[in-house]
């Protein structure tokens, strides 16, 4: 799934706060200057801003994770381990830009990975053989077929959202301007895959794929041949997250949760 900054979300302060606050403080939406987007993590949902990285807890209700706050522009999950990008926070001692970091105990501690002070990646997404990020820098596509530690250049990022597969090394899916292209070789070559619809987001769960499309959630089970709508939520749908145990649903001003593969879905 893409990193976006959430329209609805991105709530503007007249003074954005100096420090974040403390751990156990149950934030509101507009008490960060921007929600970049959300992420599923576990049973849990992850929301990163400029002023950490938070927990989400309930309706326009969040709680930042312990550790070292910094901005966190990109966000990438695979299994237990947390990567992400950004810029350093007023009492952290990460680079700027920080490059390539990652957390295995949920956010607690940060280890360097790689490009440290030369990238701030602005999209993150991480499969089982694949890593795709994009330089705000340069606006270039990187990607790494070895956990982040080595990086190639792909040229200028024409994608706003990439769903990497855990099925093959170099396969994955992509939009470009709402319209599906498929990859089998990292994006040296893409296929486009014929759609009505144009799509605002995709994500892939093992054999799965789901989109958004305006109000609605669909799902693909044969490789994007046909799809099926499972869900239609009250406002337009600008970002999915989704992992094995929870779907969530960034629409209008609300995230919405569903905990039985898209079945049913509150707020």
């Amino acid at each position: 799934m893409k990193k976006v900054i959430i329209g609805a979300l991105a709530l503007l302060l007249a003074c954005i706060m100096a420090l974040a606050p403390a751990v156990g403080f149950a934030a509101s939406y507009d008490s960060v200057s921007h929600i970049h987007g959300v992420k599923v993590f576990g049973k849990e949902i992850l929301m990163p801003t400029h002023e950490g990285l938070y927990r989400y807890r309930a309706a326009n209700s969040m709680q930042i994770l312990p550790g070292p706050i910094f901005d966190v522009m990109g966000l990438g999950i695979y299994g237990t381990t947390l990567y992400a990008s950004g810029h350093p926070g007023e009492k952290s001692k990460f680079a700027q830009p920080i490059g390539l970091i990652s957390s295995s105990d949920g956010g607690k501690s940060w280890k360097q990975i790689s490009l440290k002070g030369q990238v701030d990646f602005h999209m993150l997404e991480v499969s089982k053989f694949d890593m795709y990020g994009m330089d705000s820098g340069s606006g270039q596509l990187m990607h790494s077929g070895d956990r982040g530690k080595s990086w190639k250049r792909l040229g200028a990022n024409k994608y706003s959202d990439i769903a990497p597969l855990d099925t093959k090394k170099g396969a994955a899916y992509a939009l470009l301007e709402g319209s599906l292209v498929q990859t089998g070789d990292g994006f040296a070559t893409t296929v486009a895959i014929k759609s009505r619809m144009k799509w605002g987001s995709i994500e892939a769960v093992g054999p799965r794929i789901y989109g958004a499309f305006a109000k609605d959630i669909y799902r693909s089970i044969d490789g994007a041949k046909s799809w099926k709508k499972i869900a239609t939520l009250p406002d337009e749908i600008s970002s999915i997250s989704v992992n094995s145990e929870i779907f969530a649903a960034v629409a209008g001003g609300a995230i919405f949760i569903s905990r039985d593969g898209g079945k049913s879905f509150t707020s």
